[in-house]
């Protein structure tokens, strides 16, 4: 309960674009707040950066088309290439958070435990800013 009022901030030698804030903002959603650690902070960082990443790169790829002018005429777009480094590494953060089913558990317990901590958090002391925080 100490914990669930706490704000969560990416770490700051993670540094994030205003771009990446709505993905880290979704990210720690994903758990309780008093679930995250430092090392999972900075992953889940990691993460927003390669999300928004991968958002850029492919609504550019999308402008593009899947195919274009080269040296030798049309070839497939080289930024194909970058939107799938893109869409691994979100994997593999993903992975790496245990943020997948069945990392989780059952789908049924999962909505439990989320909503309790989401209880928790609303119910927490900290919220009603009345109290200083550092």
């Amino acid at each position: 309960m100490r914990d669930a009022g706490k704000p969560i901030v990416p770490p700051p030698h993670v540094p994030l674009d205003n771009g990446d804030q709505p993905f880290f903002a979704n990210i720690v959603e994903e758990f309780a707040r008093a679930d995250w650690t430092p090392h999972q902070l900075e992953m889940a960082a990691m993460l927003a950066r390669s999300m928004h990443d991968f958002a850029v790169e492919s609504m550019m790829m999308r402008d593009e088309g899947g195919v274009v002018a080269g040296d030798k005429g049309m070839v497939p777009n080289p930024r194909k290439a970058i939107v799938q480094m893109h869409s691994n590494n979100i994997v593999s953060f993903r992975r790496s958070l245990a943020m997948h089913a069945t990392a989780k558990g059952k789908v049924d317990d999962i909505a439990k435990r989320t909503v309790m901590a989401h209880e928790i958090q609303a119910q927490s002391p900290f919220n009603d800013e009345l109290l200083a925080r550092a």
